[in-house]
């Protein structure tokens, strides 16, 4: 028998009162002796017997009252009646549903099958050992933590249905993430024995850094609960030690011209110990292969291939590369979309026009936009651009445009500030180089306006690197924003070339604001804030040799034309997302209501309807569980869109944690651990949960003041 609240069963020591308050009430007899007593005498001697059974009954209830509202109070758990098969329990399940779980089981275990079938397999079997009424939920862990239920249920065929339908297909495993989800799973649990079991290949690129002492705040709480709950943590292993993959793949341009050739590089990735020969790459194109190359690898080696290819018709294509070789074919491929346009109109606005070569603000970002049409070359530009001065721009110069650049513009007056303001929000992109004659004030009170404005954050003033200092350089990161992919190779530019002698410092406020690139005195070089349908984005530096030598450097010009063709397909479908997400497409008003059907890489299809958030009309798929090029077309239209799917590059490294360290984890978190369906049925054996008493205490407790009012109304009568 154990408490939950041990410290309320000193209350029980109010049995004390009715037994203080009989015993002072005890009366002395004395004796009278009368002549005809002894007539009485054994009608006194039954009455006497009776009224003291009836006061000992009457004063052992009460005595009952307080100890049993004290032990109702304490809740107390009766242990030891699992080991009878009566004491339900509840169960929470975190299971790793991250791709790695599609590897090959270990074969002396489930032969030609994957780790998630064995993790189904052993969980039907826990779930199987547990008392009659126990609950279950499980929380899936991979990407984004989710319940598998919307609460736990007592029906164990509800659970091993729901858990067939899970593909196996999200993104890494955040531990902490997991462990939150379970603990608010918790909370939810109707019964006092509680157990949580981390069902987990324990892939080491997910554990390691737990491993090696990192912060699980989410567990630690979780194992301080009351009552605390036992928590396991059980290896589901795989044999497969070998595999490759494409760890990433970097496109030139997601937006091209028709005919305009597009680079893409592949970096392929050896995660075993084997060497690899002649490994084939295939190029293909909306399903069609173009050319394959081959490569070799080293040992943990890795190896980059380039293609280049040109799409000679407008719309939306598909461009892929694929590679064979290894028996884990589930992260051999990379789709991407490209979308081939006439051409991507962009208005210039140029606060400090100059006569003179390469001296306007907006010079050098118009040679960065059109080089070819600048060198006067026979191959097309993608980008057109329309140059006008900020003091004689008209409403018109706005129409038919899908990006606006504004350069060293001083202030918007109020009617193209409300142009602009609209443009954005209908879906149209902006980028500024506020520039030094910008006027502070008016960005911060009429553009900015503390947030609600199209700025993406106040100006706090400027900062500058002294003649006899160093100046300040981009920070070279892993780039995670879809404009700045591209840079992660050093081969598409050294961006840390740069160099910044003024700049201005934003007060970034806020999650709504994104950096794109800092600079290394931690301030931001360039932030993304999204308006409407639109976004803004705001450089921190000028569009020309002023401040910096930024427009000088050879990168200068693809960075351009990311950030350009990234504003201007916003409202677009983006060239890929990962497995396990989702993608929101906006429509337009009038759209509302309309169908639209989504075919998988399989073939398969299902119907989508357009609906309304807010002013927001938009059309969202469903969970995507499997990689590849979908199709999303609008019923009765030969509208297309195509949507790309890849898998997350961090799940293909298929290393596990090794036990010892996984038992680090667990005992430095109070668990347990266990590798084996076996080992963890013997290891549950040996704990002892039980149900609580409180409620038939509760009952116990109503029927002894019932008792009490009558044995009072007995005696009085009596």
């Amino acid at each position: 028998m154990s408490f939950l609240n041990g410290i309320l069963l000193t209350g029980g020591l109010a049995f004390l009162i009715p037994l203080i308050i009989h015993l002072l009430n005890k009366r002395k007899v004395v004796t009278v002796r009368w002549g005809a007593m002894h007539l009485l005498h054994q009608v006194i001697r039954q009455r006497k017997r009776k009224m003291k059974v009836e006061q000992l009954l009457l004063l052992i209830t009460r005595i009952a009252i307080p100890i049993v509202l004290a032990l109702c109070l304490a809740r107390p758990v009766l242990t030891a009646l699992r080991s009878l098969g009566l004491g339900s329990s509840s169960l929470i399940v975190m299971l790793d549903d991250s791709f790695s779980m599609r590897a090959p089981a270990a074969q002396t275990t489930l032969p030609g099958g994957t780790v998630m079938q064995q993790a189904r397999q052993d969980m039907q079997t826990m779930l199987s050992d547990l008392p009659d009424g126990s609950s279950t939920q499980v929380v899936l862990s991979g990407g984004t933590p989710r319940k598998l239920l919307d609460q736990a249920t007592t029906d164990r065929t509800v659970v091993t249905k729901q858990l067939s339908e899970v593909p196996s297909m999200s993104g890494p495993l955040a531990a902490n993430d997991a462990f939150q989800a379970a603990m608010s799973a918790l909370k939810d649990s109707p019964n006092a024995a509680r157990e949580v079991v981390i069902v987990s290949d324990f892939q080491e690129a997910d554990w390691k850094a737990i491993a090696e002492g990192a912060a699980l705040p989410a567990l630690d709480a979780l194992s301080k609960q009351e009552p605390k709950p036992q928590i396991t943590f059980y290896r589901v292993g795989s044999d497969l030690a070998e595999n490759l993959s494409i760890a990433s793949a970097d496109i030139s341009a997601l937006v091209a011209a028709e005919s305009q050739p597009i680079g893409l590089r592949v970096r392929i990735k050896n995660h075993g110990k084997r060497p690899w020969q002649d490994i084939p790459v295939h190029l293909e194109a909306d399903g069609a292969r173009l050319r394959t190359a081959r490569v070799s690898l080293a040992p943990e080696g890795e190896a980059v291939l380039s293609f280049t290819h040109a799409f000679d018709k407008v719309g939306d294509h598909s461009l892929s590369v694929r590679l064979e070789g290894d028996s884990f074919a589930d992260d051999n491929a990379f789709h991407s979309i490209v979308q081939v346009r006439n051409q991507l109109n962009v208005l210039l606005i140029d606060g400090n026009p100059s006569n003179e070569p390469l001296s306007g603000a907006t010079d050098f970002l118009e040679i960065a936009l059109t080089p070819h049409t600048v060198a006067a070359a026979t191959l097309k530009d993608l980008i057109r651009t329309k140059k006008v001065d900020l003091r004689k721009i008209r409403n018109e110069d706005l129409r038919q445009q899908e990006v606006i650049i504004m350069a060293d513009v001083e202030k918007l007056q109020g009617h193209t500030l409300n142009d602009i303001d609209k443009f954005v929000k209908e879906g149209g992109g902006l980028l500024v180089f506020a520039g030094p004659n910008c006027d502070q004030e008016w960005y911060n009170r009429d553009f900015y306006r503390k947030g609600e404005g199209l700025y993406p954050a106040a100006i706090r003033g400027q900062a500058r690197a002294d003649s006899d200092s160093l100046p300040a350089r981009i920070l070279m990161q892993r780039f995670t924003h879809p404009a700045a992919l591209y840079f992660n190779d050093a081969r598409a530019g050294r961006l840390q070339d740069a160099e910044f002698r003024h700049w201005f410092e934003f007060t970034v406020q806020g999650d709504q604001t994104q950096r794109i690139f800092n600079l290394d005195r931690n301030v931001p070089l360039m932030i993304e804030k999204k308006y409407g349908r639109g976004r803004v984005i705001a450089a921190a530096t000028t569009a020309n040799a002023e401040w910096s030598n930024l427009p000088l450097q050879p990168f200068f010009v693809p960075l351009m034309q990311r950030l350009t063709t990234y504003l201007a397909t916003e409202g677009s479908a983006p060239a890929w997302q990962l497995v396990g997400s989702t993608v929101r497409l906006p429509l337009e008003k009038a759209e509302l209501g309309s169908e639209f059907t989504l075919r998988d890489p399989t073939g398969q299809t299902q119907t989508l309807k357009s609906i309304k958030e807010g002013e927001s009309v938009f059309v969202q798929s469903p969970v995507i569980t499997q990689s590849g090029i979908f199709q999303l077309q609008k019923v009765g239209t030969e509208k297309t869109t195509l949507l790309a799917f890849n898998i997350d590059g961090a799940e293909s490294n298929l290393k596990a944690l090794p036990a010892a360290d996984i038992q680090k984890i667990a005992q430095r978190h109070g668990a347990s651990f266990a590798d084996t369906l076996p080992a963890y049925q013997a290891l549950d054996r040996t704990r002892r949960h039980g149900s609580e008493l409180w409620q038939p205490l509760l009952i116990a407790l109503l029927v002894l003041l019932f008792a009490e009012v009558l044995l009072q109304q007995h005696i009085a009568k009596g």
